[in-house]
């Protein structure tokens, strides 16, 4: 599967908990371009497990986020991104400074995120992976009506065969 961006654009990546979104930020992309909510929620109270510091953790993604677009760099935010006001957040956010949306959504079976989370030092709580699961088919269905300029699918028979491409010099960018 070839996944083709143009080099000004914010990408979304979407998935439960244990779907493997910061494994596949991590493979296709410079680590300079990821920005982490994981890695945010650690920088802003040591403690990547803290979700009582949510509003500030997001606060510090938004923040870098819109230094690096307004520096022309392309961003990868590696988060759940299964609210869509938050999906909205970041595309505004991209829109302000003329950059294309994607939204890579990684559908992953339930049993795969279980198992990854059983194998990962930050473990989330199998309930909230379900819900979080659950949350990603609903998006699925509504995602088309969210005005995203790409939208990319990739589940796990796809994930193999990925190939990312940046588009140099896009001109296309709608909006």
């Amino acid at each position: 599967m070839d996944i083709r961006v143009p080099e000004n654009s914010l990408i979304q990546l979407c998935g439960a908990p244990g779907c493997g979104k910061s494994t596949f930020a991590h493979r296709y992309f410079l680590p300079t371009q990821v920005v982490s909510s994981d890695h945010c929620r650690q920088m802003v109270c040591d403690d990547v497990h803290n979700m009582r510091v949510n509003k500030e953790t997001f606060s510090l993604v938004r923040h870098i986020v819109r230094l690096r677009l307004s520096l022309g760099r392309l961003t990868v935010v590696d988060a759940t991104s299964l609210r869509r006001v938050y999906r909205s957040e970041m595309q505004a956010l991209a829109r302000e400074y003329g950059f294309h949306t994607v939204l890579i959504l990684l559908d992953m079976p339930l049993s795969r995120c279980l198992e990854q989370n059983r194998n990962r030092d930050r473990q989330v709580d199998p309930i909230v992976i379900e819900k979080y699961h659950q949350q990603l088919q609903t998006t699925k269905e509504r995602i088309k009506g969210e005005g995203f300029d790409q939208v990319v699918l990739v589940t796990e028979e796809d994930l193999p065969d990925v190939t990312v491409y940046l588009e140099v010099n896009t001109t296309d960018r709608k909006g």
